[in-house]
């Protein structure tokens, strides 16, 4: 064999050999990355810049390909199909830390599951005729002027009546309607609406109530992915720091 010949055949050598190593060197470090991830305890993963990082490696895919659909491919949400904004810090269940975030994503939302969330949903106050119309619109008046002025004072007062005894609306949105992170039932003072705030929205939630679905991924998604979208949400749900006004960053 020519001189030339095997000199290209020692170096091709060499290179699959560094690639064969740098192939190694990989899966080494993506399965220690991977068993820090599911050993380290949730609420510690947010402190550890590299594995915030590698949890958002295998979440990106994750969450494009089985919940952009439904939350928006910038995790915006969708008002029309009650997806729920994951960009703030507005959280139905519990407080949004990632091992909160890890459970709705493992059973679900009203998923069947017995570990899914579904102590309770919005009732249809008025296809059950437990309220009527006007009653529905008195409640409605009462809901919207938590968060912008109302001139119907009468209908304001008559549906905070109605929220405090008959409708018994406060016994998920609590009696300041403050929402309760337990039920799972939202705050309706701060302006941040699952499916709308404008009055045929809301009109529309009391009469028909709302009985919104997340799906389980228990065993459809690996253990290792299920973390790694809690943590990518949680992380993107932070408030980012803003630099303050003449800093320098050298």
């Amino acid at each position: 064999m020519p001189a030339r010949s095997r000199l290209v055949l020692i170096g091709a050598g060499v290179v699959a050999a560094a690639a064969i190593a740098l192939g190694i060197a990989w899966l080494v470090q993506t399965s220690r990355l991977q068993a820090r991830l599911l050993t380290t305890d949730p609420d510690r993963i947010a402190a550890s810049p590299e594995l915030v990082s590698y949890a958002a490696s295998l979440a990106r895919p994750a969450y494009a390909h089985n919940c952009a659909s439904c939350h928006g491919a910038k995790m915006q949400g969708d008002q029309a199909k009650g997806a729920p904004n994951l960009r703030d810090q507005t959280w139905l269940y519990d407080a949004g830390g990632i091992g909160d975030l890890e459970r709705t994503i493992l059973y679900g939302i009203r998923s069947g599951l017995g570990k899914s969330r579904n102590i309770t949903d919005m009732p249809a106050m008025g296809r059950t005729l437990q309220l009527s119309p006007t009653e529905i619109h008195d409640v409605e008046i009462y809901v919207l002027s938590l968060t912008r002025p109302e001139t119907d004072i009468g209908a304001v007062q008559r549906g905070s009546a109605i929220f405090q005894t008959k409708g018994s609306c406060y016994d998920c949105h609590s009696s300041d309607a403050q929402g309760n992170p337990d039920y799972g039932a939202p705050n309706l003072t701060d302006n941040d609406w699952l499916y709308g705030g404008d009055p045929r929205a809301v009109y529309s939630s009391i009469y028909d109530g709302r009985h919104g679905v997340c799906p389980a991924w228990i065993g459809k998604l690996k253990p290792a992915v299920i973390r790694a979208l809690a943590v990518y949400i949680h992380t993107v749900s932070q408030p980012k720091p803003t630099l303050r006004k003449g800093a320098v960053h050298g």
